[in-house]
């Protein structure tokens, strides 16, 4: 069995083992996904990815840089994908200020500090930052939450702590935030088991008092079971192929995700309807 498929496999069995069901009525704390979870991109993911480039490419343009734009951009795309590539192998994070970094070097640039990387990956996600928009149900949802009573936390698998921070305050929902992990701040991604532990211990609540709301079955649901959390699958897309995480209960929006939530806590053991596995109409 060659690396990946032993990680693969490694993975498959964390996540189907059954998570905690221990005191339903004391939970008291929500976990969420950012991505296609709480935000939705307005525009097609290829687009506002050459607009991220070329936000990079004109800032360096600007302080000096001479830069053939396609070498550039081919050199960057190279980089991205290898990092890409290893973050899902191996669920490590390989920040945007580190791919930044290393085109430089390979465009034989000399890097002048810290400073003009930092800025450097605020310009590359400048485009994207304004393309992430919430969903209709996303600010209800989060309102309902906290008036319950519920400690929320985000945890989100991303290349930049800073855009995710810039993402909730564009939209205005970083109030609602006890504690916001990135896989950029720890450098390991969802389903590790780290980057939710963290936030747990932020949050100072326990796994099984805690649900967790996302709309990938590996990095989300995988995840929350292999730490004893409760979890909601919100179907926002279609589903990961073959995945044998299964969550507590699925769901095609954030309103019904609240109402189960709410339900667990006042001590139902009822499930929602399950969804068409393809996703919701």
């Amino acid at each position: 069995m060659d690396r990946r498929a032993s990680l693969n496999a490694t993975n498959k069995e964390l996540c189907a083992s059954p998570s905690s069901k221990n005191a339903i009525s004391l939970l008291n704390a929500v976990l969420l996904d950012l991505g296609d979870t709480l935000v939705h991109m307005s525009r097609p993911w290829d687009d506002v990815f050459n607009d991220n480039i070329e936000s990079l490419h004109d800032y360096l343009k600007k302080l000096g840089f001479r830069l053939d734009y396609q070498q550039f951009a081919e050199t960057f795309i190279r980089i991205f994908e290898d990092a890409a590539s290893r973050a899902d192998l191996y669920k490590v994070e390989i920040p945007m200020a580190d791919i930044i970094a290393k085109t430089l070097r390979k465009s034989r640039l000399e890097v002048l500090g810290v400073d003009l990387i930092r800025n450097a990956e605020i310009e590359f996600f400048a485009p994207e930052v304004e393309a992430w928009q919430l969903y209709p149900d996303t600010l209800e949802t989060l309102t309902t939450l906290r008036d319950e009573g519920f400690k929320m936390g985000l945890v989100s698998n991303a290349k930049s702590d800073w855009a995710v921070r810039a993402i909730l305050e564009k939209n205005d929902i970083t109030k609602y935030f006890g504690s916001v992990v990135t896989s950029a701040s720890l450098r390991i991604r969802k389903p590790r088991p780290e980057i939710f532990t963290r936030t747990l211990s932020e949050l100072a609540v326990k796994s099984s008092d805690t649900v967790f709301v996302g709309d990938s079955l590996e990095a989300d649901i995988c995840g929350a079971r292999r730490v004893g959390m409760r979890s909601i699958h919100v179907l926002r897309k279609p589903v990961e192929a073959a995945h044998q995480a299964e969550p507590e209960a699925t769901v095609g929006s954030l309103t019904e995700a609240a109402s189960q939530i709410t339900a667990w806590k006042n001590g139902s053991l009822d499930q929602p309807p399950t969804l068409p596995r393809h996703g919701p109409p």
